[in-house]
């Protein structure tokens, strides 16, 4: 079985429906709310567990009921939660998530999360050894992705790093990884980007970038490699990209070339989409082997 960890956030998101999203100062009724399990961190890791594979994640939670309920809901899913940080007087990782005239707004509260710090890294980074791939996202301090990077590199660990939420990136920094996955928007804020194909000559070998509908492509052979997206009844979107990170993740362990890792994240990245949610709708290795099919 391929081993892989999963260095990121735990988050419980609280999405709140409604025809009209208030303006300031405005009350409105909603129509539903939902709590969902969340966090890349914590998405990307279920995901991986589901399609097979032995899975730690390494993050924060809080001392609230909902990180309990987190850390319950991970072991369900048979994620190793062992190394994961219990804090004291603080809140786990929580978005507010708002829907309604056909759009969302998002607030995003660190809590447990911003105490994934250099501190924790050291206490844990040689842990790291023992995993075929880290996973890491920009959800903790970009300071520890820095210092996981790093060490990745001295210790010859490979890392699909996708850096979102996007921020001010070093070129060296993004060398560093074995891979980094990104989508068609987060393509645009890298160091000397000009356009998708210019990008990924650049990053030859190391760069993916989803293209949601249009599947994904990455620069291989002296050109660019387009993979194309499964054709399904598209119900959500929410947890796709997680789900691809974590599927080609699963796949790069397993020892599958680039295309055939890409492939594989398309389909599972697709099934996601065909059901609601974001952990609860990421498939299983068995539905995703009887689609292959």
């Amino acid at each position: 079985m391929t081993k892989i960890a999963v260095l990121g956030s735990i988050n419980t998101d609280y999405v709140f429906e409604a025809n009209n999203l208030p303006k300031a100062g405005e009350t409105v009724f909603g129509k539903n709310v939902k709590i969902n399990f969340g966090g890349k961190g914590a998405n990307e890791a279920v995901c991986a567990s589901r399609l097979g594979a032995d899975v730690c994640l390494f993050g924060a939670v809080g001392d609230d009921a909902f990180s309990e309920k987190n850390i319950a809901n991970l072991k369900k899913e048979k994620v190793n939660t062992e190394f994961i940080k219990h804090c004291k007087n603080v809140f786990g990782g929580s978005a507010g998530i708002f829907v309604g005239d056909n759009t969302n707004s998002i607030v995003v509260v660190s809590g447990a999360n911003a105490e994934v710090d250099l501190k924790y890294f050291e206490k844990i980074k040689n842990n790291l050894k023992s995993f075929d791939v880290v996973g890491t996202q920009l959800e903790i301090k970009k300071e520890v992705v820095e210092k996981l990077l790093d060490f990745a590199e001295k210790n010859k660990i490979k890392v699909v790093f996708n850096p979102s939420p996007m921020t001010k990136l070093d070129e060296k920094l993004l060398k560093k990884c074995s891979f980094v996955v990104v989508n068609e928007i987060e393509v645009q804020s890298l160091p000397n980007y000009k356009n998708v194909e210019q990008i990924l000559k650049h990053y030859e070998g190391r760069l993916i970038v989803t293209l949601g509908a249009d599947g994904a492509c990455f620069f291989e052979d002296g050109k660019v490699q387009h993979s194309a997206a499964v054709d399904v009844k598209v119900v959500d979107t929410t947890g796709a990209g997680d789900t691809f990170l974590a599927s080609f993740m699963v796949a790069i362990a397993e020892g599958k070339t680039v295309k055939q890792a890409v492939e594989f994240a398309n389909i599972c990245a697709s099934l996601k989409c065909t059901k609601l949610g974001a952990q609860t709708a990421m498939p299983t290795r068995k539905e995703v082997d009887k689609f292959k099919k």
